[in-house]
């Protein structure tokens, strides 16, 4: 892992914009705060992104949550986390009006940079829209500090048009979440994509309704022209790319038995955004 980066004066600021921090698009984006420029009491994860082609850094288990989820919506194309809101000025400008104290580097008094934990690009009846979110844990806003930071953080947003959210989680998205991170695990791990004519297969043996894990990967296993593929790796494969749409309410992981809502025909397949 690549040391960290201080970021407590403004000279730092214009050195990590000349490194290019904080701007790009896709694969081409850095995020100004990455897991090891930041003390975190939380989980911090590097995680590749299959939409943008690059690694993503959150700092702490709900940021992770909300990725997964983010990154599984057909509607999202890019995915930039950690996001600088500059000029600087602005939110200082915000804060003033607000009668706020805008944070503040201890060491140097040097104004903090604001960062939305993602700003999310999405393709909405063939427009691209933004979205701004911070993800907070729902017992964080009860907190005067952090509810002030919040309403600059809002208005900074809203002030270029661009609509502003909170995610605080819950145990069902946090379930979501976990399968999602379960059932493309293959793509994380550089395994190598199936072929058609596997996928093809592996669907005729699919139909909707409830069906047991094991009883499946035996039929993978056993199918002929299906020849050293891991049946649960294929399996979950299906899932991640949505050729199978199965009840994701439950862990997946920790279950024996498997609800298939719907199976698609590879030949019928519309892109889903997350391939």
């Amino acid at each position: 892992m690549a040391r960290g980066r201080k970021l407590e004066t403004l000279d730092d600021y214009k050195r990590a914009l000349k490194g290019k921090y904080g701007v790009g698009e896709k694969a081409n984006y850095k995020p100004w705060l990455r897991v090891q420029d930041v003390k975190s009491h939380g989980t911090r994860s590097q995680i590749w992104g299959k939409k943008t082609g690059r690694v993503h850094h959150t700092l702490s288990s709900i940021e992770t949550q909300f990725f997964y989820i983010s990154e599984f919506c057909d509607s999202v194309v890019d995915i930039r986390e950690q996001f600088p809101l500059f000029p600087l000025n602005n939110s200082e400008k915000i804060a003033r009006l607000l009668d706020i104290e805008h944070p503040f580097v201890p060491k140097t008094r040097t104004p903090n940079v604001f960062t939305t934990d993602f700003l999310l690009t999405r393709l909405v009846n063939g427009q691209l829209v933004y979205e701004a979110i911070s993800v907070k844990p729902a017992d964080e806003l009860t907190d005067l500090r952090v509810l002030e930071k919040l309403e600059i953080e809002r208005i900074w947003w809203e002030s270029l048009g661009v609509r502003f959210f909170i995610f605080t989680g819950n145990e069902n998205t946090a379930i979501y979440s976990r399968n999602i991170s379960w059932v493309t695990a293959p793509y994380r791990s550089s395994k190598a994509p199936f072929s058609e004519a596997t996928i093809e297969l592996a669907l005729s043996y699919l139909s909707e309704g409830k069906i047991f894990v094991k009883e499946i990967c035996n039929d993978l296993l056993g199918a002929a022209g299906i020849e050293n593929v891991e049946p649960l790796d294929l399996l979950r494969y299906l899932i991640a790319e949505k050729f199978v749409v199965v009840d994701m309410s439950e862990l997946l992981e920790e279950s024996s038995l498997l609800e298939i809502l719907k199976v698609s025909k590879l030949s019928s397949q519309v892109p889903s955004g997350y391939r």
